[in-house]
């Protein structure tokens, strides 16, 4: 059963030393924040500095990651791994008692395996070549016209194998894990009996703020996301982690909020750390799960997608396609073994992560109200999806792909006195939850599809 990992430090961890946190003294990478040059090409320096991340995750884990294991808070006698607080009161997406994991966002088909395609008249069929490489992959799919591919979005053809998407599609459910660095910032900012603690005059004149913040260099923050997916549906998920979760009961008409202890499968990795060489003093970076490899351990099956250091706002959708420059602060594993949709416009986005979207850009519009004040539809941007995202040179888009560095205020001053949470998403969900209690007495009720 789970338990909240929530001995924070109290003393400040310091600098973290090179031989722990070895990708902050890694050489062979650079984070650009300047446009006008081309997008950085994948190679062994990118994934040398992914897998010095993985290494310090998956350091005292167990090989398999067991369901009867579960995830490892301490390594050795060592305290590591500290959860968030406040994540547990949203009956709907809150966590579950087993291994606590959240309630993510629903994924389809096409984010797993790409988007539907037929062949055009007159198109050449694969070779038998081709054909054996795919088949290596478990999949089967025909060749694409430029047009079909849609480029733009990353997005990738659907195998003629693949099952038919339904209306309800894959619930994704997660936890997330800070390290000493990160979880001394989250001590400093929620007091013993649970309410935040706010720094109301700090020295930036922005205005109130989490007393913890910013996340100090040495900070890495590790979510795991598994599906509700089988390898029936996606065939790479073969040999993934089964582990159990109180998630909610699937019918024909969706999903109820009913919990009901079931099976879900491990499908990606997502590591975000404190790095001073980048503009927005952070790297995202993300894993994807190919049971096709013949790897021995469940990690030697996570294979990285990218790297992301900022949310390139010289380039569309938050400019005009005219104006627009070639991305550069990310960089992609374009032969990376499995499909893959990518983030808008070639930035980085994880297997089940929305591909209108980014890493960065969703965890920069990570801003709350005041402290104790609850969620409306008028005191907070949407951020998990909103008309034209990606697509349009839309004023939501040049406010929603920025480098946001904290105490940045929240670039729209339609939604003045926001917090800026440093890009924790599961931050601004415990600030978020703690209004909902204060002011209401009552988590949102969750109401059944009709």
């Amino acid at each position: 059963m789970f338990q909240l990992s929530h001995d924070y430090p109290q003393t400040d961890p310091g600098v973290c030393p090179n031989a722990v946190c070895t990708w902050l003294a890694n050489p062979n990478v650079s984070f650009s924040g300047e446009p006008g040059i081309k997008q950085a090409e994948w190679n062994s320096d990118w994934a040398e500095y992914m897998g010095q991340l993985l290494a310090y995750i998956r350091e005292g884990q167990d090989l398999q990651l067991d369901n009867k294991v579960g995830w490892k808070v301490n390594v050795g006698n060592t305290p590591r791994w500290f959860h968030m607080p406040w994540m547990a009161y949203d009956p709907k997406s809150g966590r579950e008692f087993v291994h606590g994991l959240t309630n993510e966002r629903t994924a389809e088909i096409s984010d797993f395996l790409g988007e539907p395609s037929t062949a055009p008249r007159g198109q050449k069929k694969l070779s038998r070549t081709d054909m054996i490489k795919l088949e290596a992959l478990g999949q089967k799919t025909l060749p694409l016209t430029p047009k079909m591919t849609r480029e733009f979005m990353g997005q990738n053809p659907l195998p003629l194998t693949a099952t038919t998407q339904t209306s309800k599609g894959f619930e994704t459910w997660a936890f997330g894990v800070y390290n000493p660095w990160g979880a001394y910032a989250i001590g400093q900012t929620w007091n013993p009996d649970g309410t935040p603690r706010i720094n109301a005059n700090p020295n930036t004149g922005i205005g109130p703020q989490p007393a913890g913040l910013p996340f100090p260099s040495g900070t890495l923050v590790a979510k795991l996301l598994f599906t509700t997916a089988t390898p029936a549906e996606v065939p790479y998920l073969e040999g993934s982690p089964v582990w159990q979760a109180d998630r909610h009961v699937e019918t024909e008409k969706g999903f109820l909020c009913q919990r009901q202890v079931q099976e879900v499968r491990l499908v990606q990795l997502d590591v975000a750390v404190v790095d001073s060489r980048s503009p927005t003093r952070w790297v995202y970076g993300t894993f994807a799960y190919n049971g096709k490899l013949k790897g021995e351990t469940v990690w030697d099956r996570l294979v990285p997608v990218g790297v992301q250091w900022g949310n390139d706002p010289w380039s569309s959708p938050a400019t005009s396609k005219a104006d627009s420059q070639p991305i550069v602060q990310s960089v992609l594993n374009k032969s990376i073994g499995t499909p893959q949709h990518f983030g808008c416009n070639n930035r980085l986005a994880g297997p089940v992560d929305n591909k209108l979207s980014s890493c960065i850009a969703c965890h920069a519009n990570a801003y709350t109200p005041p402290s104790g004040v609850a969620q409306s539809k008028t005191n907070l941007p949407i951020i998990f999806g909103f008309a034209g995202q990606c697509t349009t040179q839309a004023p939501e888009n040049a406010d929603y792909f920025i480098n946001n560095q904290f105490p940045m205020p929240y670039s729209n001053a339609q939604y003045p006195n926001l917090m800026n949470m440093d890009t924790s998403l599961q931050l601004m969900v415990a600030f978020l939850q703690f209004g909902q209690f204060n002011q209401a007495g009552a988590p949102l009720a969750c109401s059944n599809p009709e």
